[in-house]
């Protein structure tokens, strides 16, 4: 008899430094991006401003900024809004929000699927791993994100 492998239905959502792989059950919605409203006059790097989405203000972060990876620049491509569940506090920060640089795509991986996994030392990312042709693919800590945006102040 054969074993069977627990599959997790991803996303892989393509940045400008590679592309991260969510779970699809963290994401509330992707749909092309809309109109940013910056909050402040001097406000992090990482944090864009808010959206506005489903009658709510959302906080838009700058994935490679609050990841601290080399920017590339994104001309001509097809910006899509990824917004994500907030797991950690959520009466607090219900949804957060970063764009992607192309549509993304869902998958369905096995955990044989991934392969050479790399810890990494860098703020925010948990692993970086390869699949199939996709040669670098980032596995982001959401809990880190969540508090980067929490410790803000965006949510007193």
């Amino acid at each position: 008899m054969s074993e069977v492998q627990a599959t997790i239905r991803c996303v892989l959502i393509p940045t400008q430094v590679g592309s991260l792989l969510l779970p699809s059950t963290i994401i509330a919605e992707i749909f092309p991006i809309n109109e940013v409203t910056p909050l402040f006059k001097e406000q992090p790097k990482w944090l864009l401003g808010m959206i506005d989405w489903r009658e709510q203000r959302v906080p838009l972060l700058s994935i490679e900024e609050a990841l601290l990876l080399p920017l590339l620049p994104a001309t001509g491509l097809k910006q899509h809004t990824i917004v994500l569940y907030g797991l950690e506090s959520t009466q607090k920060m219900p949804f957060y929000a970063f764009k992607s640089v192309q549509v993304p795509h869902s998958l369905t991986i096995k955990e044989d699927d991934l392969t050479q996994f790399r810890a990494e030392n860098r703020k925010g990312l948990v692993f970086t791993t390869e699949y199939k042709e996709y040669k670098s693919i980032l596995l982001p800590d959401t809990t880190y994100l969540e508090n980067l945006l929490l410790q803000s102040q965006l949510f007193s």
